[in-house]
């Protein structure tokens, strides 16, 4: 009489000493590769090759390098150029991680890991390259915000960021800053 076994269902038969399976190798018994979900000695699921291993530590260092240009792009003039440099590297960082992707044979991951990585870090970078482009005018509404001490002055300070983004962009392409109400 068999039993199941209450972690995969199939029933269990107690060795016999002929026939097939007599050497004990049926499923979920010990053998040359080790007992079933284990690697060759046994000791526990098989590691990662050498390419999944570089696809890990890639899509780490990704994260992290995306994490620091996103907290930086939030901080005060100069430090939020930072954010740019960090982008560079994390742009850097999601093709090397599409490549060590497709290396262990892991595309789908890669791809994804890689593609959305790299335009996270795009929109990071054309974020601070468009806050270099308007340095003057923000370090203005820095200056006042951190000065203002109400609400009301706030956002005093506030429409005049706007009104000031809203002239050079007109300035700048001859047509009025799209969002903002007609004078």
């Amino acid at each position: 009489m068999s039993t199941p076994s209450p972690v995969d269902d199939t029933p269990r038969t107690p060795p016999t000493t002929g026939g097939p399976g007599a050497d004990g190798q049926g499923p979920g018994t010990s053998g040359p590769t080790g007992p079933a979900g284990t690697g060759p000695d046994g000791s526990g699921p098989e590691k990662p090759s050498g390419p999944q291993r570089a696809m890990v530590r890639y899509s780490l260092a990704l994260t992290g390098l995306l994490a620091g240009a996103i907290i930086c792009s939030m901080l005060s003039l100069p430090f939020v150029m930072l954010s740019g440099v960090l982008a560079v590297a994390a742009m850097i960082c999601a093709i090397i991680c599409l490549v060590a992707g497709i290396r262990a044979k892991q595309v789908p991951q890669a791809i994804v890991t890689g593609v959305i990585g790299f335009l996270v870090a795009g929109y990071v970078f054309v974020s601070a390259i468009s806050t270099a482009f308007i340095w003057d005018i923000r370090a203005g509404y820095e200056e006042c915000s951190a000065d203002a001490i109400t609400e009301q002055s706030r956002a005093v300070c506030q429409q005049e960021y706007n009104e000031k983004i809203g002239d050079w962009f007109e300035n700048l392409t001859g047509q009025p800053l799209p969002g903002l109400p007609a004078d």
